[in-house]
């Protein structure tokens, strides 16, 4: 059985390092999720993060309870938990396809969204996140 879990916090981090600092999180989850056998997504907007994981419930709760502890980012707002029948990121321990000014705002509506429309929004949510980690890098 796959678990998952998706959700959407405010940023603490600095404008001037963000990028540097959201490279240090790719670094160290790419291998760790790896080794955990958890696949998944990472979106940030400059002002927000999501992040979609799969893999088996015990390594999901390994990392929602370290992701809880990150002071990198507040107000974690899970969006979606449970059971999923299969894997939307089959080949990406972490897809992040980098910054994008250009995206920012497409970002941040289908973050809202996903907060205000329930499972609509969130689906839209995994959607727009797998169209990102096929042209992405992991």
């Amino acid at each position: 059985m796959l678990a998952q879990w998706s959700y959407i916090s405010s940023s603490k981090l600095n404008a001037i390092d963000a990028e540097e600092r959201i490279q240090e999180i790719v670094h160290v989850s790419v291998p760790r999720n790896r080794s955990l056998n958890v696949t998944g997504a990472l979106l940030f907007s400059g002002r927000r993060f999501a992040q979609y994981l799969e893999g088996a419930p015990a390594a999901i709760e390994e990392l929602k309870a370290s992701i809880l502890r990150d002071s990198r980012h507040s107000d974690v707002r899970t969006i979606a938990s449970g059971k999923t029948p299969h894997r939307h990121f089959v080949t990406w321990s972490l897809a992040y396809a980098g910054p994008s000014h250009f995206v920012a705002d497409i970002v941040e509506r289908s973050l809202n969204d996903a907060l205000e429309k329930g499972d609509e929004g969130i689906e839209a949510l995994i959607q727009m996140m797998s169209e990102f980690s096929i042209r992405g890098r992991s």
